[in-house]
């Protein structure tokens, strides 16, 4: 009874106004969702975007392996390709799906190195960015050996690597230096080159 005396007591405007503040209640938690949404939609297309980027690199790896050729003693039949990632896997296991598998009538071994020691019977060193404060080291520890190494951060071709992965506006580039892979003793056929946005080349090459 009392409700309904209170009830009967209140104005039209006092009653407005209760309805007024019911609806901006409303109105902000139907906001405070849409916020919730709108701040969560950049990190699961950061997400997507990785997985992406994580998947174009696997792929441009196996035409680095596709169209490289290694010394005879490292070709010789039957022996393995061998992929070493350094310090950890970057590609959160989607390089899993090429080991096993074949190219240029080789068996592709995918491992994880550690350490110096690991990576002198690599075939292909992939050093990711994280990893950029050991490249002084790994570099010098593979002078005269012939391993491709490919570096996932800025002036990694700059500083005498060979294939260097960049991003410029979302799409994954490729610079190649053929001056550290002739040292290496690798050849490399013009379709790898043709991947490159910027190619420097070795001395004597055009």
């Amino acid at each position: 009874m009392d409700i309904l005396k209170t009830m009967k007591c209140l104005s039209p405007n006092a009653v407005a106004k209760r309805k007024t503040m019911r609806l901006n209640r409303y109105a902000g938690t139907i906001f405070a969702v849409l916020l919730a949404v709108a701040l969560a939609a950049p990190a699961y297309a950061a997400e997507n975007l990785q997985l992406v980027e994580q998947q174009i690199k696997a792929g441009l790896l196996y035409n680095f392996l596709k169209y490289t050729q290694w010394p005879a003693e490292r070709e010789r039949a039957g022996a393995p390709i061998k992929v070493c990632l350094f310090g950890g896997d970057p590609f959160d296991s989607h390089l899993q799906p090429m080991a096993g598998r074949t190219v240029n009538e080789h068996r592709i071994e995918i491992a994880v190195a550690r350490s110096v020691a690991e990576i002198t019977d690599c075939s292909l060193l992939f050093i990711p960015a994280d990893q950029k404060a050991n490249w002084p080291e790994l570099q010098k520890a593979l002078e005269g050996k012939s391993v491709l190494t490919v570096g996932d951060f800025q002036d990694f071709a700059l500083s005498g690597g060979m294939i260097e992965f960049t991003r410029t506006a979302n799409r994954i580039g490729v610079v190649i230096n053929t001056e550290p892979m002739a040292a290496a003793n690798l050849q490399v056929e013009d379709r790898l080159l043709k991947l490159a946005s910027n190619v420097r080349a070795a001395p004597g090459r055009q």
